[in-house]
């Protein structure tokens, strides 16, 4: 839902379709624990490699459990639109699938697009910083220097895509943490996070 940018709103609905999968957005939570992608991780001692980033700040708003329950319904409705072939635009099957993901958010009771996204990054952002072994939240900067940590005692991982992955890590790092979230919307994704988990390696499956 990870989750890391704010396209939805973006001139390609492609890129926004792939966006509004809610959970794929939250890398930190990916890298350095066991269970946020249960289908797509491999042990905690051999994380897979990935691109590391520090959660994008998006418009942070205060959250309600009616919004979080709305997302977990909308996102596998939206992951199944398509808005033509990335190299081939068809402005006409992306308004099409624009309108069909209106559609789907208010259904779910968002009035918009755009509310819907300012509440998928407010979640991403609370789950960036969340320890998947604790399910406490921790802040992003403690889960990289884990992943970090991990990626460097990996023996198996091959000596060029450890060193890209460090690198990435360590920019993501140097970035800074995120500004603080409000505590109740910590305390409402910490709460929900079993299921918002679940669902994020469930879009990995079918990824």
């Amino acid at each position: 839902m990870t989750i890391h940018s704010r396209t939805l709103l973006a001139a390609s609905l492609s890129a926004t379709l792939a966006a509004a999968a809610i959970l794929s957005a939250a890398p930190a939570l990916a890298q350095a624990g066991t269970a946020a992608k249960p289908a797509a991780s491999p042990p905690a001692a051999s994380p897979p490699a990935a691109k590391a980033e520090a959660p994008e700040a998006g418009k942070e708003i205060a959250l309600t459990q009616g919004q979080i329950d709305g997302l977990l319904v909308a996102q596998p409705e939206l992951a199944k639109l398509t808005g033509g072939a990335p190299d081939k635009p068809d402005p006409k099957a992306e308004a099409q699938a624009q309108g069909q993901a209106e559609a789907i958010v208010k259904r779910n009771g968002f009035a918009s697009l755009e509310e819907f996204q300012d509440a998928s990054d407010t979640v991403d952002a609370v789950l960036g910083g969340i320890d998947p072994e604790t399910k406490s939240y921790v802040g992003a900067t403690p889960l990289l220097k884990k992943q970090l940590a991990a990626v460097q005692a990996d023996k198996a991982m091959p000596a060029q895509e450890k060193a890209e992955t460090v690198k990435e890590i360590k920019e993501a790092l140097a970035a800074g943490e995120p500004a603080k979230l409000s505590e109740a919307n910590i305390a409402l994704v910490t709460k929900n996070y079993a299921r918002l988990s679940a669902a994020m390696g469930e879009g990995q499956d079918k990824e």
